[in-house]
């Protein structure tokens, strides 16, 4: 299924752990929604040796911490002004605080975009630390890998390439427990804005991917009429 019609904003949130990626890469394959994915952006930034990247990586990785919100809004802008007008989008991971609100939905509209809804994954901070403590991936290969299921000890290779395993600095169990407090002390206040004006959906993030998304597709097709 493509969509056809005018061009359509979505705004995805979710704790750390609740399949963001997964659903909006989903979206992208099936729905023909563009996926603007905020988290893997600033990840990207973070990694270039420029004074740009090297204040996105003190910011994250080092005091695992939001950015600061001109750095949220650079990539943004840059992301949107490379689109076409006419394509839908699924802005993964913005407005992470409540401050961010008025300046991601003005880059919706100054881009040729309508802002039509805020479809948040709901999980509890058990499941979180649960789900992405057990995350990895290979070095050389950039498979992704599940401790307990794809491989079983740390100082294991990769099944597909043999290349090293390894974790995010931040996918720790400590370090996801300090992204979840992040999350719920600057980014509920968002959920809790557009909640207020109607504008929020909420679903349940402990489903299967196949069946989280088969609700994404409910509300995305709903509205785009």
């Amino acid at each position: 299924m493509e969509i056809m019609n005018a061009a359509e904003a979505f705004i995805l949130l979710g704790p750390p752990g609740s399949g963001k990626s997964t659903q909006a890469e989903m979206c992208r394959v099936k729905l023909g929604i563009e996926h603007i994915d905020m988290g893997a952006a600033l990840r990207k930034s973070a990694q270039e040796p420029t004074p740009f990247g090297m204040k996105v990586n003190e910011m994250m990785n080092r005091r695992q911490q939001l950015v600061p919100d001109e750095i949220v809004h650079a990539v943004l802008e840059n992301a949107l002004r490379d689109m076409p007008r006419g394509q839908s989008v699924m802005i993964d991971g913005a407005p992470r605080r409540e401050n961010q609100i008025d300046e991601v939905l003005s880059l919706i509209e100054r881009y040729g975009k309508r802002f039509r809804k805020v479809i948040f994954i709901e999980l509890a901070e058990t499941d979180s630390v649960e789900r992405i403590s057990r995350r990895f991936s290979c070095l050389d290969c950039g498979m992704k890998l599940i401790f307990g299921e794809n491989f079983f000890d740390a100082k294991e290779r990769c099944p597909a390439c043999g290349g090293k395993v390894s974790q995010r600095t931040d996918d720790t169990p400590e370090g996801v427990s300090r992204r979840w407090k992040i999350f719920h002390d600057d980014t509920m206040p968002v959920l809790q804005y557009f909640e207020a004006k109607g504008q929020l959906s909420r679903i349940p993030g402990n489903n299967a991917p196949e069946n989280i998304f088969r609700e994404i597709e409910r509300i995305i097709t709903d509205r785009l009429v």
